[in-house]
């Protein structure tokens, strides 16, 4: 049998252990632009050959970066993000409820 996500492995030679997948939410922040927004992610668990843990992030079907790794701001694609709980966004959200989520952008001096 071939393992499809493509361990290195020859069929046959050794069983992978099974992986645990779970559901978690992340919320971002902007520090550039003051872009919010949340993402959920299914996070697959997986051992190594030394047993050691890592782990393959989706959004829906497609196998993306760890959220954990390098950000880009969806608004204005600076890398000043920052993680923060989903409630955090939330609060952000109510705040500032004119500017789509975040603080209201700069205006640039002329």
């Amino acid at each position: 049998m071939t393992d499809i996500r493509g361990s290195g492995e020859e069929p046959g030679t050794r069983q992978r252990p099974r992986f645990d997948r779970v559901q978690e939410s992340y919320g971002f922040a902007c520090l550039h632009c003051g872009h919010t927004w949340e993402q959920t992610y299914e996070i697959e668990h997986h051992l190594d050959r030394d047993n050691k843990p890592f782990f393959y992030y989706y959004t829906g079907e497609e196998r993306v970066p760890s959220p954990l790794s390098t950000l880009t701001c969806l608004n204005c694609g600076e890398h000043t993000v920052r993680i923060t709980g989903t409630a955090r966004i939330s609060a952000v959200r109510s705040a500032f409820p004119h500017s789509g989520g975040g603080a209201p952008r700069a205006r640039r001096r002329r």
